[in-house]
């Protein structure tokens, strides 16, 4: 039987990318997100809202019925904040961590006896190359992703014994529908930070525009779920790879310095 794959924020972007490709290579998937595609799509689907923790136990009650056992768990759904950390409201902090964090624990922690049953589960989180580079203005993203990649490494240690592996992805930019769906800047009167989030915000938008194709991503997934090893953390794209060794590498202020050439 071909491995059984559950994507969670399957809707758009990333998860829908991964889904629609594993599913063409004979994958039984299973999408859930709180909303359907606005696509054509051509794998099994759940509504849920991942920040429910009732409805993810309902959900999980039914997927339970249907398969005997989940083979990998894709950790993909996401949201973007943006502006000034000043500027901010705690709800819209409290908003991103309930997706970008709280979302995936409650998905991973409910779903993870269907994951023992399998002789060789995986859990692939998607994190972000922002997790290790904090963002001028993009502070709480680059948190949560930070989170998720402390949740990784934790969570791949807690799990050994039941041999699940546990990795973290961790794209640069890549051209979804991401930036358009980013919540932009509270907006204040007389705000100081106008100016430079306004050219943060043009800069980010621009460079992901012309980032990478997702199906890079989905592809680099496939080859996850294939192998034996996984690595705790992995990166898409030489260039990416190149940023996370200069910033093991390079003094901390030097690598500041560029960020905010860049974003600030």
């Amino acid at each position: 039987m071909n491995k059984i794959v559950l994507v969670s924020g399957a809707s758009s972007g990333i998860g829908l990318e991964t889904a629609r490709h594993l599913s063409s290579k004979g994958y039984q998937v299973i999408g859930i997100s709180r909303s359907y595609p606005k696509v054509e799509y051509n794998f099994d689907y759940f509504l849920c809202d991942i920040t429910d923790e009732k409805k993810v136990i309902k959900t999980m009650h039914l997927i339970e019925e249907k398969y005997e056992h989940i083979d990998v768990l894709i950790n993909s759904a996401g949201m973007g904040i943006s502006g000034a950390i000043e500027n901010t409201p705690l709800e819209e902090v409290e908003q991103i961590y309930n997706v970008n964090v709280f979302g995936h624990i409650l998905v991973t922690k409910t779903l993870l006896p269907l994951l023992r049953k399998s002789k060789k589960a995986k859990i692939i989180n998607i994190s972000s190359v922002a997790s290790e580079i904090s963002l001028p203005f993009q502070a709480f993203y680059s948190m949560s992703k930070a989170s998720i990649d402390a949740f990784t490494k934790a969570l791949s240690m807690e799990l050994k014994p039941f041999k699940i592996k546990v990795c973290a992805v961790l794209p640069g930019d890549i051209k979804t529908g991401f930036t358009k769906n980013r919540l932009q800047p509270y907006q204040v009167e007389n705000d100081l930070y106008t100016e430079r989030t306004k050219h943060s915000l043009n800069r980010m938008a621009k460079d992901e525009q012309n980032g990478m194709d997702p199906i890079r991503i989905a592809k680099k997934i496939e080859r996850l779920i294939k192998r034996n090893r996984i690595p705790l953390r992995t990166t898409v794209g030489f260039s990416y790879k190149a940023i996370r060794v200069l910033n093991k590498f390079l003094p901390e202020k030097i690598v500041q310095f560029f960020v905010r050439k860049l974003y600030g």
